[in-house]
């Protein structure tokens, strides 16, 4: 029996039980709807940042439009200098509340819809997020060319986004999906094409913003990002097909069932041998960490630049693209160097990640050249490698019947996430600003170490089971 299990392949159409996917050597699935969603958001970010920079420094701030117009130029100048801090403090506070309003509905919805998949489906924890991506995209545009409206007003286009799920159940649906149509010995090269599809994504939006910011304009180019979230969705809906065998179909009334919630606590909180339970426990919390910073720093980072560097929107896009590709290749070679040649664990290779990830915050935190944000960037150039082999090696030591409830409570908990995330850093920068924006990047450090404790105590206790991925049934 376990020969056979060594020898299941992606190609074999009984690599779970629970899958029905056909007979293929690869096929291109979760990977391009990330691409473009990421490639969207990547495209119209920073202009947006400067949209709502400038609406709230007319609309709140009453300045007069003529001081207030620089902050929607492509390239950074001194002319907003005087204005910078006083426009990035009342700036945060609407982020922090349109990120809270984001992510409301979905940290409710998390409780309930990891196990609703095993019966329902993965494919509706896709679409339905592709759907809401669209219609947020399509307000953000109405938003855009209304020219009346002020910052506030931003805000609301995150409720469909909300309603529909968000960000964290589009992830939770895309890597249950690719763990039902992969096999053990591959699932890790599949979760890193994942995370390479957002990657390229973001490098593909970040490097074409400012050249087709220049020849359209803001509205054209939220417009444009907008559409690629509906070929997104478009593709989902036609092109992916149920990864459950006899999946049924459910609708709101089945999924706001209490019932799932008790069953993922018990199925995630049950005694398991070698510390398996603590096991779960503590790679969860690492991974809702990392999540939590990311949260917390996206939008700041712009803001800091600005502030710190005196970057514009040309600069911040450039090294977001070139800081994104310098992580794909990063951890392409540190796959191939530390897993296929040097043959270190999952876990050992997680802990690199965040080390590094330590040392970019710190450089970052003292940064007072471009350079410095780009060194620091190089010496990180593996810390995206932790997300997927936290889930990774889950799927490995997990029975296939435990594994979306693991990962549903991943995802309650990072559900919850950019409630509390947005508070902290917001608050912690708009005291800071003005005399040591940096903070932010002391916090991450900080949280970051917290991680590496939690993964280290991990592979102590991984130390005492006889094989490295011993599977861990109930006890």
């Amino acid at each position: 029996m376990a020969q056979e299990e060594e020898q299941l392949t992606e190609r074999d159409p009984n690599i779970n039980t629970i899958s029905e996917i056909p007979a293929k050597k690869f096929a291109i699935t979760m990977e391009f709807p990330l691409f473009l969603v990421m490639m969207g958001m990547s495209l119209c970010g920073a202009a947006i940042s400067n949209v709502v920079l400038y609406r709230t420094c007319v609309h709140a701030l009453h300045y007069s439009v003529d001081e207030c117009k620089p902050f929607l130029s492509i390239d950074k100048t001194n002319e907003t200098q005087h204005l910078e801090a006083e426009v990035q403090r009342y700036a945060t506070v609407v982020g922090t509340v349109r990120s809270v309003m984001e992510a409301v509905v979905p940290a409710i919805l998390c409780f309930f819809l990891g196990v609703w998949s095993d019966t329902h489906g993965r494919k509706p924890l896709v679409v339905w997020p592709l759907f809401g991506f669209s219609m947020s995209a399509g307000l953000t545009v109405i938003y855009c060319m209304s020219d009346n409206l002020g910052p506030w007003w931003f805000v609301l286009t995150a409720i469909p986004q909300s309603l529909c799920g968000g960000f964290t159940i589009f992830f939770t649906g895309a890597f249950c999906y690719l763990n039902d149509i992969t096999s053990t010995e591959n699932r890790s090269i599949r979760m890193m094409l994942l995370e390479a599809a957002v990657g390229l994504g973001s490098v593909a939006g970040a490097l074409m913003s400012p050249h087709v910011l220049r020849m359209v304009g803001n509205v054209y180019l939220v417009l444009i990002a907008t559409s690629l979230n509906v070929l997104a969705y478009a593709f989902t809906n036609v092109y992916i097909r149920e990864s459950l065998v006899g999946a049924i179909e459910g609708g709101l009334s089945t999924v706001l069932d209490f019932l799932l919630v008790k069953e993922m606590v018990r199925e995630c909180f049950k005694s398991r041998p070698n510390n398996g339970r603590a096991q779960l426990l503590l790679l969860t919390i690492a991974n809702s960490l990392s999540i939590f910073i990311l949260y917390g720093l996206i939008p700041l980072e712009y803001m800091f630049t600005r502030q710190k560097l005196h970057w514009g929107i040309k600069d911040y896009t450039q090294f977001s693209a070139v800081g994104t590709a310098i992580s794909f290749l990063g951890s392409a070679i540190g796959i191939i160097v530390l897993q296929k040649i040097l043959k270190r664990s999952d876990l050992f290779v997680t802990n690199v990640a965040f080390i590094s990830a330590i040392a970019d915050y710190l450089i970052r935190t003292v940064a007072t050249k471009s350079w410095h944000m780009y060194m620091g960037a190089s010496i990180a150039s593996v810390k995206g490698l932790s997300a997927p082999l936290i889930r990774s090696f889950l799927t490995k030591i997990l029975p296939v019947v435990d594994i979306a409830k693991v990962f549903a409570l991943m995802s309650a908990i990072e559900g919850i996430c950019p409630l509390i995330s947005p508070f902290m850093y917001n608050s912690l920068y708009q005291f800071t600003v003005a005399v040591f924006p940096g903070s932010i990047y002391v916090l991450s450090s900080a949280v970051t170490l917290v991680c590496v404790i939690c993964i280290s105590t991990v592979q102590y206790f991984r130390w005492n089971v006889t094989t490295p991925y011993q599977t861990l049934v109930a006890a």
